[in-house]
């Protein structure tokens, strides 16, 4: 079954998905930051409370100006849509600001760069690159 992304039902299942990942764990071993990812800048957004390769759980706003995290990441849904699809790297796209460090360490980012591949690839799994076309910017 594909999800819609961005959908609360997407994000729980990209949480899952992460969990279940042996490469992402390995990949991820030592991270311990939750990160909120905002769609555009009136769309949704959600926080993957992440610590040493698990994603321990996912918190669904509606408003992501109400949510906080130490790792901040934004873009408009196309630019998300490019990164999950495969057709810019993740690590490419925060370098081109195309997704944006609103808060946090860049080089700590840099530092998990192999994660960040892991992430896009359980993305993959979840969406089969499917879009609502909500939350754009």
């Amino acid at each position: 079954m594909e999800l819609e992304f961005p959908s609360r039902e997407w994000a729980e299942e990209f949480c899952k998905t992460l969990d279940s990942s042996e490469r992402y764990r390995s990949a991820a071993r030592g991270w311990r930051y939750p990160i909120l990812f905002k769609v555009g800048s009136k769309g949704p957004g959600f926080v993957l409370h992440l610590e040493n390769g698990r994603c321990l759980g996912m918190e669904w706003l509606d408003d992501p100006s109400k949510g906080d995290a130490p790792i901040i990441i934004s873009g408009d849904l196309q630019d998300w849509m490019d990164v999950i699809e495969g057709r810019i790297n993740p690590l490419t796209a925060i370098l081109r600001r195309r997704l944006r460090i609103e808060k946090g360490d860049i080089s700590l980012i840099l530092r998990y760069s192999v994660a960040a591949l892991e992430m896009v690839a359980a993305a993959q799994r979840v969406s089969g690159g499917r879009s609502g076309g909500r939350g754009g910017g």
